[in-house]
């Protein structure tokens, strides 16, 4: 009689554990961006922020994004270059994209950039 009380207690005692063990790991979910390497990119200036533009953004294949940080040797407008990056969760906003706050211009953090 007690070996029976002792199954569904241990079957209890795994589940508990199994539901700790899946909470933590939503807690402590802390995943690594994923790095994008060898990208052919074009640098554009879209003018001083400071003028309603939006700076110095980065194209890469059809999408847009605002570099975190650009060296001021990178700063040529129409420049071709090679850029490892990775996204931010992060969005840049300027006068251009004010009336549509929601939206703002990713962000990236640049890795590695070189001119081609």
């Amino acid at each position: 009689m007690r070996s029976s009380k002792l199954i569904p207690l241990s079957f209890i005692f795994l589940f508990i554990l199994s539901l700790a063990a899946i909470q933590s790991c939503k807690k402590g979910n802390t995943a690594r961006p994923i790095r994008i390497k060898g990208e052919d990119a074009i640098i554009l200036n879209t003018g001083d922020i400071a003028a309603d533009g939006c700076g110095w953004q980065i194209k890469i294949a059809d999408s847009t994004y605002s570099p975190k940080s650009l060296g001021d040797q990178f700063k040529v407008d129409s420049l071709k270059v090679r850029i490892d990056y990775h996204k931010l969760k992060t969005r840049f906003y300027c006068s251009q994209i004010a009336n549509n706050p929601g939206n703002g211009i990713p962000e990236i953090q640049i890795d590695g950039i070189v001119a081609r």
